[in-house]
């Protein structure tokens, strides 16, 4: 069963005016025109919309179901017509990425390359933050696409896993734990450690892991960088530890030894994480359902479902 677009629309104003005379007011249209869409909507429904009062019209509960489901056939059409709109204006849409580093070095730049090879009409810009940095720009609606690890906290944010990363510790080719395959970290708990930044998610994993152990690690020296860190390891002032996938490859080119941190907890998700999916334009929810293809399958199921509910139905099945 299908249903005229034109009706819907004029039942929708009914049922927020709550009167025919108002509704029809604002549809430009006659009091009798109104009522005839009614009364053809619900014959085609098989049952009663709304209730006919000396001072308006009250719905029915089909009658909510009906504006609830109507409602969701003109939000789609409104995003069609947007997404639409930017094809012929020749802009496919802009998207603000906030990211943490290991992403950027190693997954993201290949990714968008290929997101842009099928919608190079859409504008990019890419930021790197800290996890932390990530979220609050997600939250706060500077960035609308953030890469984070699954170690930073992120209340009200949807994310999904995209990449996995362990920590790696990256030491000398002199030193006496570069020919072992892995590492535990009561290996390296007195070793002198160049370190992260204080609010680096990695920083606070280390420091929580040695606590349990009941040490405290030695950080010889403090940088904001991973590349930096790696520079530091080569002149031989400490070890570093940091996730496989901030190891720059020239990092290794120099002897230097990249060497598994054999620890649960030394392995996390990378995430993409949006502040709320359904509110997302659509060259947003385009990236991310090709980044994440459970998102497409799952996005493809809600609007094959919600297509059934709104333009089908039987009066058996009210």
């Amino acid at each position: 069963m299908r249903y005229d677009l034109v009706s819907l629309s004029i039942f929708v104003a009914v049922a927020e005016e709550q009167n025919l005379t108002r509704a029809a007011h604002r549809k430009h249209t006659a009091v009798s025109a109104v009522s005839k869409r009614i009364a053809e909507l619900e014959q085609q429904a098989g049952t009663q919309l709304m209730l006919r009062l000396p001072r308006g019209v009250e719905l029915t509960p089909a009658g909510h179901s009906l504006l609830y489901h109507a409602r969701q056939v003109f939000r789609n059409l409104e995003q069609m017509e947007e997404e639409l709109s930017d094809y012929a204006a020749g802009i496919r849409g802009h998207i603000r990425i906030y990211t943490i580093s290991a992403a950027l070095m190693h997954y993201l730049p290949r990714a968008v390359g290929q997101f842009l090879n099928h919608y190079p009409q859409t504008d990019i810009d890419i930021e790197e933050h800290t996890g932390i940095g990530v979220v609050q720009g997600l939250i706060e609606g500077s960035a609308d696409v953030g890469i984070f690890s699954s170690w930073t906290a992120a209340a009200g944010i949807e994310a999904w896993p995209w990449q996995q990363d362990q920590l790696a510790v990256l030491v000398w080719p002199e030193h006496r734990l570069a020919e072992r395959a892995s590492l535990q970290l009561t290996d390296i708990i007195d070793e002198k450690i160049i370190g992260p930044h204080r609010d680096s998610a990695v920083s606070h994993i280390l420091e929580r892991e040695a606590r349990k152990l009941g040490k405290v690690l030695t950080m010889a020296l403090r940088v904001s960088s991973f590349v930096s860190m790696a520079e530091l390891v080569s002149h031989q002032p400490g070890i570093a530890v940091l996730p496989v996938n901030e190891i720059a490859p020239s990092s290794l080119h120099r002897g230097l030894r990249s060497i598994p941190l054999a620890e649960p907890w030394a392995k996390r998700d990378l995430l993409i994480g949006v502040k709320n999916f359904s509110h997302a334009s659509p060259s947003v929810k385009t990236l991310i359902k090709s980044l994440i293809p459970a998102v497409k399958a799952g996005a493809e199921e809600t609007n094959e479902a919600d297509e059934s509910a709104t333009l089908t139905g039987s009066p058996e099945g009210k």
